[in-house]
């Protein structure tokens, strides 16, 4: 197995793995091929994404996981060494390449990039009732953050906040 950072000749073999992650959590509702390789090509790789992909690779350049990652600095501790967080935003491993050191090997390659580029921690999510993920990450010695908690906004809560227009005129960004 080899991990890199996702190459051009990767793409096909990335999307399959993606379409394999929308019908792992989506079942029938999964957005079909096609559509995930427009998504992936337009917002995923697009030049302002700050997400960059790492991907597993067997000898025969199939890709049988990925990592999804992206480096944030703290605004309240500008310490060298200790600004740095790698967020994780997705890891997955195909269905029929699990339990075989896929996800063991991506982590373990996530720890070495932020520890490269100065971030003193991982970060990350997981749904609360995952619990083989939550074990998994706790085998490799991951702790649960209980003094956090994760807010959102969608549907008509954020087209209430977003169409809201109280705000000074040079107040407002883009």
């Amino acid at each position: 197995m080899h991990i890199d950072f996702l190459q051009a000749a990767q793409h096909e073999s990335v999307i399959d793995l993606l379409h394999d992650i929308g019908t792992h959590y989506n079942g029938a509702h999964a957005a079909t091929r096609e559509v995930v390789k427009a998504h992936f090509m337009s917002q995923l790789l697009a030049a302002d994404s700050a997400v960059r992909i790492a991907v597993a690779m067997r000898d025969d350049g199939m890709v049988t996981g990925l990592i999804a990652i992206t480096i944030f600095h703290s605004f309240v501790n500008p310490v060298a060494g200790e600004s740095g967080q790698l967020f994780i935003k997705e890891l997955y491993v195909h269905s029929n390449a699990r339990r075989t050191g896929v996800g063991e090997a991506l982590m373990q390659w996530a720890a070495r990039y932020a520890l490269n580029n100065g971030c003193a921690r991982m970060d990350w999510h997981v749904m609360a009732y995952n619990d083989k993920a939550r074990n998994f990450y706790e085998s490799l010695g991951a702790a649960h953050v209980v003094e956090r908690l994760h807010y959102r906004l969608d549907g008509e809560d954020l087209a209430r906040l977003g169409s809201l227009t109280n705000l000074n005129k040079g107040d407002e960004s883009t």
